[in-house]
């Protein structure tokens, strides 16, 4: 079937479930074609793939056309509520991925429990939105080198400078990728679509970016759902919320029945393990190669494990302990792993990353707080240090100031998350009024937001209620062997 091109016609007074064949497009052109989504119990429910031009970059007035790619599902309520916007993480997520997921397993009864139509926007730089900014290149650390920050970031520095260069031959502007243009995007698509309020739904950076939207378009936000919140001075994280998350781990540790009596205290083992890399890195064999093993190498992979998973989590004391006893096979081979695969991956998250950055007073911050914390600041290279390679646009300190807003929010978090942690929403809460909390224990960046109760509070808040500040316990942790 043809794409179907329309453009700007009266018919605002239609209510937004009837505009399909006939949209309302006040100012943008929308290229728009129908796409089928297969459910995973079989079935399907079809849905329109679309996509509209915007400016590269706003603050210019020759800035070139990129296009925005969405993907709608229509509600299958008779009398739908707002629609809700679902925004990817990373940043460099595709929310037409996010939302086929979603729908493809929980069918008409996760769209009823929504309310309203629901739509995934890739945002510009990802996904079906062209350009498309993914990116093969690789640093190409060395395997046998124990990991040096200085000189790790040296290389990563070069090869975002010559990838920055390759894209600017291809014509694009980098300093258009930014959460404010992002921010300014979802209104273009609200705005094309017809609606006059949406929901907003974001996880990881995708809160990030729903918070910068909700600041510059609150008329037009109802209310805002955040998994895994970050503000707009999160992008780096700060040493002492990962030490929190560390502490909590310790006390999970010792309170289990088999990993108690081993490792009673996990925190002064991890300190043991790193003082000894400190002193002398080791370099083990491993599947034929030499793989050299610093403690930065450790903090890194610790804070990784931290801030992704259960299953990252579950590893960690049998990870420690196998180094106290002297092995290091296996995490030689996830740094070798590590090291080959690590790469630009997405000049659009390196760019969008850069440009929202850090505040002074942050910055001060993680320095003061990375010498007498247990992982010091791994988690956040290479930035801030990569932002002048790409010649991003640095948003400023505006931008990272507090979002003050009465739109209703409800914020989800996982209790064990480093890196978006309770903390961050506790912070978030202070200027939102109108805030909701829920903490699921056990969870880290993988909150199961579509299961049980957790499920339970966000279908209450998307129906008009409050949630107040609840507390949900997530599944025990079963640690590994």
């Amino acid at each position: 079937m043809k794409p179907l091109y329309f453009r700007a016609v009266r018919l605002a007074i239609l209510p937004a479930t009837l505009i399909h064949a006939s949209l309302c497009f006040a100012q943008e052109s929308v290229e728009l074609r129908k796409e089928t989504v297969q459910l995973r119990g079989g079935g399907s429910i079809e849905a329109d793939l679309g996509r509209i031009k915007v400016p590269e970059n706003r603050d210019k007035k020759d800035s070139r056309q990129i296009s925005v790619a969405f993907l709608r599902v229509p509600s299958p309520l008779k009398e739908p509520g707002p629609p809700v916007f679902m925004l990817a993480g990373g940043p460099g997520g595709s929310g037409i991925e996010m939302v086929k997921r979603h729908v493809a397993g929980g069918g008409r009864p996760i769209l009823e429990m929504l309310r309203g139509d629901l739509i995934g926007i890739d945002q510009r730089g990802v996904g079906q939105s062209q350009p498309n900014l993914d990116s093969t290149t690789r640093y190409g650390f060395s395997l046998e080198e124990p990991g040096d920050p200085v000189k790790m970031l040296k290389i990563i520095q070069s090869c975002c400078k010559a990838e920055a260069l390759h894209w600017q031959k291809q014509g694009v502007d980098l300093t258009g990728y930014t959460t404010v243009e992002s921010a300014d995007d979802i209104n273009a698509v609200r705005r094309a679509l017809g609606y006059d309020k949406i929901v907003l739904w974001g996880e990881s950076y995708g809160s990030h970016l729903a918070l910068a939207t909700i600041r510059r378009h609150e008329a037009f936000i109802d209310r805002a759902v955040l998994i895994c919140p970050e503000g707009p001075d999160h992008t780096l994280k700060l040493p002492s919320d990962t030490q929190e998350v560390l502490e909590r781990l310790a006390a999970l540790v010792k309170s289990d029945a088999a990993w108690g009596k081993r490792i009673p205290d996990l925190l002064s083992l991890i300190k043991t393990v790193l003082d000894r890399l400190d002193k002398a890195p080791v370099v083990v064999e491993v599947d034929g190669v030499r793989v050299g093993i610093s403690k930065f190498d450790v903090q890194g992979l610790i804070a990784d494990k931290l801030s992704r998973s259960r299953r990252g989590i579950d590893q960690i004391p049998a990870t420690i302990l196998s180094m106290a006893e002297g092995d290091f096979d296996t995490v030689a081979r996830e740094i070798a792993e590590f090291r080959r695969a690590d790469g630009i991956q997405s000049a659009m998250a390196m760019v969008m990353d850069s440009a929202s950055g850090v505040s002074k007073a942050r910055s001060v911050r993680i320095a003061k707080e990375s010498k007498d914390c247990l992982l010091g600041d791994a988690a956040n290279l290479p930035y801030p240090f990569v932002a002048t390679a790409w010649g991003a646009s640095d948003l400023g300190e505006a931008f990272r100031r507090p979002v003050k807003s009465e739109v209703p929010v409800l914020m989800i978090v996982g209790e064990l998350d480093a890196r978006t942690t309770v903390g961050n929403a506790r912070e978030l809460m202070s200027h939102l009024p109108k805030s909701n909390l829920v903490v699921v224990s056990n969870v880290s960046h993988d909150v199961p937001w579509g299961v049980g109760e957790i499920r339970r509070h966000w279908h209450d808040f998307l129906s008009g209620n409050d949630v107040g500040e609840k507390k949900v316990s997530g599944p025990a942790i079963k640690f590994a062997k």
